[in-house]
């Protein structure tokens, strides 16, 4: 499909889209958008080959990746998404969303997941233990209690600072990161 054809809802999304200077949505593998005041991204559905998305500093409340399944990197952080939906995404290995207010978030389909940004949400609760190649994890400022880790999980960089995980996950996460940066 043209992407002249495409009807947008958004016309800042329109632009940013626009300027890959591409024709055809097929041909669009990234997409960058940052602080362009975006509220919709009605469209996304047809960028399938989309490997790159990046909508940080938007107004975007929702989103939806389900027709994007080659995406490996999605910068969302500072919007005001409450749900996301990554079921469909299984190649992504670079996630941030950071600053916005998402509580539950399913990970599970993300076994190719090496770097999580996801500072300052509503997180109660993580489970990682289907990412077996997480390097790096950013959730300080959540309401987290409960972090799961992948088994034989190698060292790895972790802030979590300001959150409420128990003495006994703080105490196993400082074994695994003895030779890295921790900050708990």
């Amino acid at each position: 499909m043209k992407l002249s054809e495409i009807e947008f809802e958004d016309d800042a999304f329109k632009e940013a889209v626009l300027a890959t200077g591409l024709e055809n949505a097929e041909e669009v593998t990234e997409i960058r958008a940052r602080k362009s005041s975006i509220v919709k991204v009605n469209g996304l559905e047809h960028f399938p080959n989309l490997r790159l998305l990046d909508l940080t500093r938007n107004r975007l409340t929702d989103i939806d990746l389900s027709s994007n399944p080659l995406l490996e990197e999605v910068y969302l952080g500072n919007n005001e998404i409450e749900e996301i939906d990554l079921s469909a995404n299984p190649n992504l290995t670079h996630l941030e969303i950071f600053i916005n207010d998402i509580s539950e978030l399913d990970l599970t389909p993300l076994t190719k997941l090496e770097n999580l940004y996801a500072n300052k949400n509503d997180l109660t609760e993580l489970d990682l233990s289907n990412n077996p190649f997480i390097e790096q994890i950013q959730v300080s400022d959540n309401e987290l209690e409960t972090l799961v880790l992948p088994e034989n999980v190698k060292p790895f960089i972790i802030k979590a600072e300001n959150t409420k995980l128990d003495d006994e996950t703080i105490s196993r996460l400082k074994e695994l990161v003895t030779d890295h940066n921790l900050k708990l």
